[in-house]
Parts: structure tokens; sequence; C-alpha cells
């Protein structure tokens, strides 16, 4: 029986009054104007295939895989439906009953969760990248993904990370849950990470056995191969006996703290999970509500104007949107700029930028034009998807803005010019 026919899953299917609020706060629905690409039209859609009155079709499917998943359209529904988790059950759905198309079958279950498949993957493209897309500027940009903007570490930051000495009286041990791109494209943020929490007292683990946090799997419906991410990050960080576990990825972040309802019917698991959920935080979270910690001194002499973005994974996933603001707001010497429609999504949404170029470029062209609206000299951030995808649109259209993630600002041993 398919998913969907499942009875507590059917009913959530009709528990929609089908107001419209959440085709008003849909960033593809708006780009299309066409009922199905709303959250009200998809769970129509999902209803007839669960009701044997439509079939599968490459349409349904693309209506399906085209959603954000940015949450917007359930925090805005006033009924409490949870519109995005039942796309992504639909997706699970589609996953089961049809497959999925190599172009993501093959990241998802061979090259994302095998570390040293998915070094070896980032390292040939880097140099496929130096050698065949950087010389010609036509290659640069691949549907609408700014490629030649894209650093990719000779060394991934696991390889080489050594654990920085800390007094033997620390506030706290923190495991560091690092993320596939900040570990393969952001080493250096990754090391201002762990830098920021040694100066603030923390013994700071950064196991090499960690693995992709499952968030493209899940995202997709690839059921199996989450379960068994969760399952190896969960033992690997219980094990280690952490008091709490920090990263700098709000998608991760977001999959990590809820590895608790990926095993919700799974008793056995139960006390795994929510012990391992219970200590994720993310690195604004952990400084201002855990360590506490003051920032009204500027760290790194940073001047000028700073605006921020929201990642969709850390203001609506977690409900974090305080903490990084209050960091940029108690820096002395820069001025915080609040962007209008800071907590739209900017059009990256993981493998969707990839295929659904399009949508992904229109809705990135309305967080640039909000860029613009601040005259802000820093677009800061805490997330390495919408870092990405704000450092090639700033720079495909010649903005004279810098992009930041946030631990920059806090890191003492970071030189920004």
């Amino acid at each position: 029986m398919s998913i969907l026919k499942e009875a507590k899953n059917y009913e959530l299917l009709n528990t929609c009054n089908k107001c419209g609020f959440c085709v008003q706060s849909c960033s593809v629905y708006k780009e299309h104007l066409n009922e199905a690409y709303g959250t009200r039209g998809r769970l129509r859609l999902i209803k007839a295939v669960a009701d044997g009155e439509l079939e599968r079709t490459s349409f349904y499917e693309k209506i399906i895989n085209s959603c954000l998943m940015c949450e917007e359209c359930s925090k805005n529904c006033p009924s409490g439906v949870q519109g995005h988790l039942l796309v992504q059950m639909a997706r699970e759905d589609l996953a089961r009953e049809k497959g999925l198309p190599f172009t993501k079958k093959l990241p998802l279950e061979k090259i994302l969760p095998n570390n040293k498949l998915r070094s070896f993957s980032f390292k040939s493209f880097r140099n496929f990248k130096n050698i065949v897309i950087r010389p010609i500027p036509s290659l640069h940009s691949i549907r609408g993904i700014n490629i030649n903007s894209v650093n990719i570490e000779k060394e991934d930051f696991l390889t080489s990370y050594k654990p920085l000495e800390v007094s033997k009286n620390s506030k706290f041990k923190v495991g560091f849950f690092v993320g596939c791109l900040m570990n393969h494209t952001m080493k250096e943020v990754a090391h201002s990470i762990v830098r920021v929490l040694v100066n603030e007292g923390c013994e700071v683990l950064a196991p090499q056995e960690q693995r992709c946090c499952g968030t493209p799997a899940h995202t997709y419906g690839h059921s199996k191969i989450t379960r068994e991410l969760a399952l190896h990050n969960m033992r690997l960080f219980n094990e280690m006996k952490v008091d709490v576990i920090v990263t700098g990825c709000a998608s991760c972040g977001n999959m990590l703290k809820n590895y608790a309802k990926v095993f919700k019917e799974d008793n056995e698991l139960k006390d795994l999970t929510l012990e391992f959920s219970a200590k994720v935080r993310d690195i604004t979270e952990f400084l201002m509500d855990d360590l506490k910690i003051s920032v009204n001194k500027n760290r790194n002499n940073l001047v000028g104007k700073v605006t921020y973005h929201d990642p969709c994974h850390l203001v609506r996933g977690q409900n974090v949107t305080l903490q990084p603001r209050k960091i940029l707001r108690d820096i002395k010497g820069i001025e915080y700029i609040e962007m209008p429609g800071a907590n739209k999504c900017c059009g990256a949404s993981g493998m969707f930028q990839y295929f659904y170029p399009e949508e992904s470029m229109a809705i990135s062209n309305k967080k640039i034009e909000n860029i613009k609206k601040t005259n802000a000299d820093y677009v800061v951030t805490n997330c390495p998807a919408c870092y990405h995808r704000l450092k090639g649109n700033i720079e495909a259209n010649k903005l004279p803005q810098k992009i930041l993630h946030i631990i920059e600002l806090l890191d003492p041993g970071k030189q920004i010019v």
C-alpha cells in the first residue's frame, strides 16, 4: 500500500481547508501563477494520486519536486497544516513507487553517503574546474549556478583538522558537525568556528568519521539512506559523550535536530534519537543562549554596513532569528541594516537550483534587489548553500557587497578585507 493511503497520512491530506495563505507566501507559485505550484494545489494533486484519480506522471513529479521546502507555507497556515512535510511524503512515495532518476540516485546513494567517494568527487571537480571551466568564461555559469565562484578546497577541513589546546577546565565538550559543503568548500570558516569555540573555553572534537547529515536524501524521499546516515552520526557523537553538537550549517542543524522525527515510529531508537537531537545547536544559538558571550567588541576591526540573510532551515526550520541579529547589532564599529525580505529563500534550496534554474534565478534576483536596497557593504548568513548562492549572484551582478559567514565576524584570527 502506498504511504499516501496509510490512515494517518491520508488524514493529514484532508486537513487543508484551501484558504490560500500558503499560495500568498510561495516563491515558486509567484513565478508561475499556476495553482498547481502552490502548496494548496500540490496537496490536491497528492490526494488525487492517493485516491487513484491521478497517475504519477512526469508533470506530477515536476510539481512535487519543484517545491523549495522552505517551510513558508507551514509557518503561514492558520490551520497548522505542515505542507512541506506532506510534499516530502509525496516525494518518498515517488521514490518508492517509481524510483529516483540517475541524476539524483547517483549522488544520493553513492557519492554523498561515502566519505571517500565524496572527497574524490570534490577533488575531481576542483581539477575539472581549474583546467576546463576557469579558462572558458562561457562555462563559468551553468544552469544559473556560478560554478567559477565556488571554492573547492585542495584538502578538506576534517582531513587537515588538528584539535586546538584548551584549558583543562573547559566549559563544554563540543562535537563539531561540519557538514559536506563547509568541509569541502569553506575550510577556513570551519577553522573560525573552532577558534571561536576554543577562545570561549570549549573543547572541540570534530571526528573524521562523521558523514553527510542526510538532508539531500531525506528531501528527495530516500528514507533508507537517510536512516543509515542518521544512525551512523548519532552513534558516533553519542559515543564521544559530548555535551553539545554544534554546526555552522543551517541545513545540517535542521536535519540533525529532526533525526527524532526520522525514527518517530521506532521505539527501540527513541532514546538514542532524543538524546542526540536535544544536544544540537546552531553556532549562533550556542554562543548566545548557552555560552552567553559578549560581542560588544569588534574582534577583527570590520568597518561598514552589514545586512543579514536568514537561511530557510534556520529561520523556519529551527526558529533561530534573534541570535544572529543580536550578534550583528552588538558588534561595535559596524552598522546593522535589516534587509527587506531577509527571511525569503535565496533560490538555492540544495539541488533545486540545478533542476529548476529558471525559478531559482528569478527567486535569487529578488534577493539581489533586496540586497541593493540596503546599501550594505557586507551580506552575512550562516548556511554554506546560501553563502555560495548569494556569492555567485552578487558577483554575477557585479555588486560591491562581500559575502561572509557570520562566524567570521567573531574570529579575531580572521582578517576581513
